[in-house]
């Protein structure tokens, strides 16, 4: 029998029938069920377009023996998605066996498993704690404020994304990124998050997904070395030749960096070793925090059970100041935490995390304004360092977050008291124009107006904490763009949010992947 394939796209389904697919395929199609075969989901999201009646929205794939008449929604499908196989530069270079990763967020992680599997020797090297230990340091930091620089919401195992809210979404979708996805199935996480728009894990269970992967990766002979800070490193004729670790010296035949966004030794290190590095554009600015029962009024409407949808996100964006400026809203995290995001002494910057459930009763995002590229190399860390250092003084030296409500922002006066927040070490009343500088106030102010339009109440529940700068790397290390090899010295490859080419976990795994898929073993 000859079938025949389509996509059928935007299939409503109401809230409490989420996944009773094949009955709305069949009645928006007017086939009968046995006559729909194969069918696979190939995305699905939650449509709150329409105000006060949200439902599910999938986009499907099936075959059928009838011919079926186009239409907007129902179209002939297209082959099937690619492969890594099908990437024309896979095994296209040659490495030598034993291979040493730096950093084990997930773009070191994903390159060490996935080098790993195909054969080759990996030493993977990570300055902060196994995940477990890093829970513990984490709190301990909370109640003495003794911060460990090697150890803490942005150093130690799974890297900066292990305290966020673990969104798994990506513009990118390829090959590169499915594999992730797919691996993080094969460790435990819902087969969900292969086809949800807007997938998530949280906090609580990346660890498991963490420690799974672990283990894989020692079973089949890797070795992990925590604790274990990457000092230093020599060329020889242009080669990567030896690398220092904790003070001894050993040779290296390739090193794999990926060392996170925050890693600015490493970026120092690398200017004086002669490796190229360019200044890039990125964004700051502040946390805000709303009621979480705010966002889901004014994004679903009254009266939809949160049970069935979750708890509501926004992304916004405004141009501002005659158009010369922008502010807009980075990981937002419905029902999340703030935690101080601190990765050197005297500083202090907050970032955004969630658990699974996202039930926590506030809301958060970063609402940041766009900075162009420096002049200097290091103009843009330079910057990021003057904003954390006056709003750790400011906040009394102590890691309490600076914070005013949006409300005492824009009337430029100071609250006599605030509204409660999550961050995890407190907040103290000030200015936030005493921390960040006029020009990004300026804007800031310009998009909360804005912003009050689209979510009535944005100012007058709203509540600034200062200061969010930790959203990308302003400096890039310059690579092929097919190997991954920095473009300056051979035996260094870079991967990445520290290496300034990625944003988020899956891209910067799937840097990971696509560096395992595009080389291959040198025979001796």
């Amino acid at each position: 029998m000859s079938l025949n394939a389509y996509h059928f796209r935007e299939l409503s389904i109401p809230l409490e029938k989420k996944g009773e697919i094949l009955p709305a395929l069949a009645h928006a199609t007017g086939l009968h069920e046995n006559a729909i075969l194969n069918l696979e989901v190939e995305r699905f999201a939650l449509d709150s377009r329409k105000r006060g009646a949200p439902h599910w929205s999938y986009n499907v794939r099936f075959e059928t023996a009838k011919r079926l008449h186009p239409t907007h929604w129902l179209v002939p499908a297209t082959e099937k998605a690619e492969t890594l196989d099908s990437d024309p530069l896979k095994d296209s270079v040659l490495l030598s066996k034993h291979v040493t990763v730096v950093g084990a967020g997930p773009a070191g992680l994903w390159a060490a498993l996935s080098l790993q599997r195909k054969g080759f020797s990996v030493h993977l090297y990570e300055q902060g704690s196994p995940v477990e230990e890093r829970f513990g340091d984490i709190h301990r930091f909370t109640v003495d404020r003794k911060f460990n620089p090697h150890s803490n919401v942005l150093f130690g195992e799974g890297g900066a994304g292990a305290y966020s809210d673990g969104k798994l979404n990506t513009r990118s979708r390829n090959v590169f990124s499915s594999a992730v996805l797919a691996d993080m199935v094969h460790f435990g996480i819902s087969s969900d998050v292969l086809t949800f728009a807007k997938p998530h894990i949280g906090t609580d269970r990346l660890v498991p997904l963490l420690r799974s992967l672990r283990k894989e990766f020692l079973s089949l002979g890797g070795e992990v070395h925590f604790h274990t800070a990457l000092e230093d490193f020599e060329l020889s004729n242009g080669n990567i030749s030896k690398a220092k670790f904790n003070g001894a010296w050993q040779n290296v035949d390739n090193l794999v960096l990926a060392p996170g966004h925050s890693a600015r030794f490493l970026y120092e290190l690398l200017h004086e070793r002669g490796v190229e590095e360019e200044s890039k554009a990125f964004a700051l600015g502040v946390r805000v925090e709303h009621p979480q029962s705010l966002i889901n009024l004014r994004q679903y409407g009254a009266n939809v059970n949160t049970n069935l949808t979750g708890s509501a996100e926004y992304a916004l964006t405004a141009k501002t100041l005659n158009q010369t400026s922008a502010a807009y809203s980075f990981c937002m995290c419905p029902g999340g935490v703030l935690v101080p995001c601190v990765s050197e002494n005297g500083t202090l910057a907050t970032n955004g995390m969630s658990y699974s459930k996202r039930n926590g009763k506030l809301a958060n995002g970063a609402i940041v304004v766009p900075v162009e590229k420096s002049e200097s190399l290091f103009g843009g860390i330079e910057m990021q360092r003057r904003f954390e250092k006056r709003a750790f003084e400011i906040g009394g030296k102590d890691y309490t977050a600076p914070a005013q409500t949006i409300k005492a922002f824009l009337s430029g006066k100071k609250d006599s008291a605030l509204p409660k927040s999550t961050f995890l070490t407190g907040v103290v009343p000030c200015s936030i124009r005493d921390i960040l500088d006029d020009a990004i106030c300026d804007s800031l102010a310009d998009g909360f107006e804005q912003f009050e339009r689209k979510i009535p109440g944005f100012i007058s529940e709203g509540l600034i904490v200062a200061p969010e700068t930790r959203t990308s790397s302003p400096v890039r290390i310059v690579r092929n763009t097919d190997t991954l090899e920095s473009v300056s010295t051979k035996g260094l490859f870079v991967l990445g949010e520290g290496a300034g080419y990625t944003g988020g976990i899956v891209t910067s795994a799937a840097d990971g992947i696509k560096l395992s898929n595009r080389v291959r073993l040198a025979k001796d």
